[in-house]
Parts: C-alpha cells; structure tokens; sequence
C-alpha cells in the first residue's frame, strides 16, 4: 500500500484533472483558443520558475536533460494545448478527454521496444486492439452539423495520446532524478515559442475576458497545470502508473460536460469511450516487467 501522501497526491491529481476539460470549454468559447493556450503558458512558465527559484531547484545543467525535457514540454503542453484548446471549440470536452485517456495503451506499446524489461503481453495486444477500435469509432463522433472542423479536430486528436505516449517514455528514462518544477518550466517556456506565432494568427480576432473565462484561466494555471503537471512527475518516482487515472478522468469529464455545460453525448461516444476504457483496464491488469523507477507512464498531463 502506498503511503497517505502519495494516495492523495494521486486523487487530487485526478480529480483536478477531470475538471480541467471544462474549465478549457469556458475558456475558448469567449477567447480564440490558440491565445488563451499561449497565455496559459506563459503564466504557468513565469509561476514555476519563480517557484524553483524561491526554492532552490536546479534547472536541466547536461544537455541530455535540457533536451529531453523541452522535447517532453513541446510534446506535452505546446503540440497537445494547441490541439486541445483549438479541438474543443468543435468537439465536447468530454470526447477531448476519451482521446487522451488512450494514452496508456500506446505507451505500453512503445515501452516493449524502448524501456528494458517492459514487454508486450498477449493481454497488452488486447488491450491495444480495443484501444484502437474505440478511436475508430470516436473519430468523426460529433454530429455533422458540427462541419469538417469537427472531423479534423477527431482526427488531430487521434494522433495526441501517441505524443503523449512517447512524452511519458522520454520522462521515465531520462528525467526521474531531476527536481519536477524547473523540469517542467523548461518544457513550458518552449512550448511558449511554439505557441506564439498561432497566437498572434489570432490578434485581429475577437475575444471577451470575463469572469468565467478568467476564473476557468487562472483554475488551468493554477491547478490544472502549476499543480496538476508538477505532482505526476513526481508521483512517477513512487508508483508504477496505474491507467486508472486513464478511467476515471473521461468519466468525470463526461459527466461535467454534459451536466455542467450541456454537451450532448452520443451512443457511438459512449461506445468508443467503453472500448478505451477496456482498453486501458486491461493494459492495467497485465502490468509491466519494469521496475517502478523505470516504468512509464502517460498522464494527460497537458490537459
């Protein structure tokens, strides 16, 4: 049984999780996406910066390091924000959320060829099988009056979880010993470059700060990210990552979006969200070789 804190760590990081989904609906119904991400960004890099600083954290010195994580920071913050922020103006929340939860089963199928000891198991084939006959059926979910930005946001979204998958192999190899704050302020800031030039696409377009959209703002800086970002990568160092996470956060995702923001939920949604969510509990049930420092994980950590 893991100790209290790490048990708590984990719900916590769960339960903001879930909620985050929404708090981006907010956001980029009265903000264009990609300058609500950009600024997003920006604030979460300044925060933790100034927190390694305050206390005392060494920033990535070898250039292994450094490179690791701003490709982990471009992978999971600047490539999947972009993808998130702009998707969800087309999509539910709630279907955003399915596609990320698919992360564990790609990142088990990485892990067979890039981490020692964590094999393919005929229970992982499975679990991949279901994982992609449950994006399948998500692609395209929405409802055609939606128009073809709908079916492009499914589709970018299907290639999402696999970054993810390839984020969390790059953190479980070569990032478990550096303190998590800097490590994740360095991959913020670069995310902040790539961000920049899709945010000023849209300078000239309209945009409306008001109370929502700056509460679900500084909720995302706060919690979702400054918080949510900085407790994952270290609970990687105490536990082997359990796909619940992968479970539970769609669900709660789903419920809020179409109970709190009204988001209509289809049958060919709930179906493909079942196949993942079997996916990922098989995935969880047939475990890994790897020893729990070296085991990866995939979080939605850029949600």
């Amino acid at each position: 049984m893991p100790p209290l804190r790490v048990v708590a760590a984990y719900v916590a990081v769960v339960l903001v999780w879930g909620t985050t989904w929404a708090a981006i609906k907010i956001g980029v119904d009265e903000v264009p996406p990609f300058i609500f991400a950009f600024a997003r960004a920006l604030a979460v890099a300044s925060l933790l910066t100034l927190a390694a600083i305050a206390f005392r954290q060494r920033f990535p010195r070898t250039r292994r390091m450094l490179a690791v994580a701003v490709a982990v920071g471009l992978i999971n913050t600047g490539w999947s924000w972009a993808i998130i922020f702009w998707a969800e103006r087309f999509v539910p929340s709630g279907l955003v959320s399915v596609f990320g939860a698919s992360a564990p089963v790609w990142t088990a199928f990485l892990a067979h060829f890039l981490v020692k000891g964590d094999r393919l198991s005929t229970l992982k084939v499975v679990g991949l099988l279901l994982g992609l006959g449950g994006t399948a059926l998500l692609v395209g979910a929405p409802d055609a009056g939606e128009g073809p930005n709908a079916l492009l946001a499914t589709e970018l979204l299907v290639l999402m979880p696999v970054t993810w998958a390839i984020a969390a192999v790059l953190q479980s190899r070569f990032l478990t010993r550096s303190a998590p704050i800097p490590i994740v302020a360095v991959g913020t800031w670069a995310s902040v470059l790539v961000l920049a030039p899709l945010a000023l696409l849209e300078a000239g377009e309209p945009q409306r700060w008001t109370a929502g959209s700056v509460l679900a703002f500084a909720y995302l800086v706060v919690f979702g990210t400054c918080f949510g970002m900085v407790v994952s990568l270290w609970l990687y160092r105490k536990l082997r990552p359990t796909t619940l996470v992968q479970v539970i956060v769609p669900a709660e995702a789903i419920l809020i979006g179409t109970f709190a923001l009204g988001e209509s939920v289809s049958a060919r949604m709930l179906g493909g969200a079942a196949l993942v969510a079997a996916a990922v509990a098989l995935n969880a049930v047939a475990g890994g070789g790897a020893p729990a420092q070296a085991a990866p994980a995939a979080v939605a950590a850029a949600d």
